[in-house]
């Protein structure tokens, strides 16, 4: 790594102040029931809307809910990270997920049920945000990118094994059980809370109203893009640039903003950022049309779709900690632009031969999965390098928050395309090309800004 950027962060102690290595299984373990419950009420929706004889629709917010919350509350942890201690935050989100499970549990019609969802996206969206902040905060540059791509890894396992479970657990069981996964939660808090060092209250405040702007604009966003076609997308979008205005105005103005601006207008965190929305377009669309493809192809059930998806799940498992490997040895640009090719690579094959069969589609899938993880270890890593240690906490939650956006911005253009009679192999081009802009912002304008440390 480069020394000038090794010399602007802060040095990583052996001291007992620093977590040991254990703590990213454990992080594995929250971010297992964190990531698998956006999955598994997935497979469970069907059966919502008949038990409680609501529209598809409706029982869809079941999921559109919980990304919304945990898209706003990804960036407020992250933002809380840098003034208040890991730990504490740790502790309340868990808490507050595990609430979430109970109610979701216990409740009797659709109210209560949404309300359990709503509030376990609340904990639950603590778990990404700070995750991805105790690798950048505690360990040295040079090993981040193995303890990212683990978490990588981990994060890869929990989506190809949430849509099995979640099948198993509503078939033989009642999708409310699915519910009570979440409190596996609660038995590894006391572990995490032994392993986190102790840490004290940072200067800072946070800027209430600009955060009360800034979430209103990003709940407002995620409705005009779930809604899009209807008339009250409008609407929404309307009221999403107002507050999107309020809170560049109010940002402007606090000598200490929620989110500062700088973030998108300065320096190579912008151009990171981009490319991780154009990467992840891609990547949340293919988790959604190729369901949608086997079902349309083959006829394939929700039990089937999940074991067709599990085998890519699985080598992308195994095949995180080496992208995170690499990506210390080789750098972040060469890691970003090698897993885009595999991407491509896939999505070209999957265009072109998913007519062969499922077993065609479950081997295709392999590619774009594995570049997948290697995106994810690399360019947090990246991303860690490029903040100042005051403004990591921040950074990483808008790095997740991005995450999330671009999924449902990538499903929304995916679905759109379909109801429009694209055809799926048009739409899995379309994400080539997506990867192919972002190879462009790697190659041309992160590496052409000269990111220190990004390249071995």
């Amino acid at each position: 790594m480069d020394n000038r950027m090794a010399a602007s962060i802060p040095s990583v102690s052996n001291d007992r102040s620093q977590p040991g290595r254990g703590i990213i299984y454990l992080l594995g373990c929250l971010l297992l029931f964190s990531v698998m419950n956006v999955t598994v009420f997935n497979v469970a929706l069907p059966e919502i809307s008949r038990d409680l004889d609501i529209s598809s629709s409706l029982a869809g917010w079941v999921s559109t809910g919980y990304a919304m919350v945990y898209a706003i509350g990804s960036l407020l942890y992250g933002k809380l990270a840098d003034i208040f201690p890991l730990k504490r935050l740790m502790t309340i989100g868990i808490i507050i997920f595990a609430a979430g499970s109970i109610l979701g549990f216990l409740s009797q019609g659709y109210v209560w049920l949404l309300v359990g969802r709503l509030v376990q996206s609340a904990g639950a969206s603590s778990i990404p945000a700070l995750a991805m902040m105790i690798p950048a905060r505690y360990f040295a540059p040079e090993k981040r990118g193995a303890v990212l791509g683990l978490i990588a890894s981990f994060i890869a396992l929990s989506s190809g094994v949430g849509p099995i479970i979640g099948g198993v657990v509503a078939g033989g069981l009642h999708w409310k059980y699915l519910f009570l996964l979440s409190l596996g939660t609660l038995i590894v808090l006391p572990f995490l809370r032994r392993a986190l060092p102790v840490e004290t209250r940072r200067p800072g405040q946070i800027d209430i109203a600009g955060a009360v702007l800034l979430a209103g604009a990003v709940a407002l966003l995620m409705l005009t893009i779930t809604s899009f076609g209807s008339a009250i997308a409008f609407l929404y979008g309307a009221s999403f640039i107002a507050l999107l205005g309020g809170f560049i105005v109010r940002s402007r103005r606090s000598q200490e903003p929620f989110i500062s601006l700088s973030f998108f207008t300065k320096g190579s965190f912008r151009y990171a950022i981009l490319a991780m929305f154009l990467s992840s377009v891609a990547g949340f669309s293919m988790m959604l049309v190729i369901p949608l493809m086997l079902k349309a192809s083959f006829g394939l059930g929700s039990d089937q779709i999940g074991l067709v998806l599990f085998p890519a799940a699985i080598a992308a498992a195994l095949m995180g900690r080496v992208g995170g490997r690499w990506t210390d040895r080789f750098g972040s640009i060469p890691i970003l632009l090698m897993a885009a090719l595999l991407m491509i690579f896939g999505f070209v094959l999957l265009a072109g031969l998913s007519w062969a069969g499922a077993w065609v589609v479950a081997l295709g899938l392999i590619l774009p999965n594995i570049g997948i993880v290697f995106i994810q270890s690399s360019m947090s890593k990246l991303v860690s390098l490029l903040l100042p240690s005051t403004q990591l906490g921040a950074g990483m939650g808008v790095f997740s928050m991005t995450n999330f956006l671009s999924g449902a911005i990538g499903g929304a253009l995916a679905t759109t395309a379909l109801d429009w009679g694209v055809a799926f192999p048009a739409v899995l081009l379309a994400m080539a090309c997506s990867l192919l802009l972002q190879m462009a912002v790697v190659r041309f304008i992160l590496r052409g800004k000269a990111v220190v440390g990004a390249v071995a």
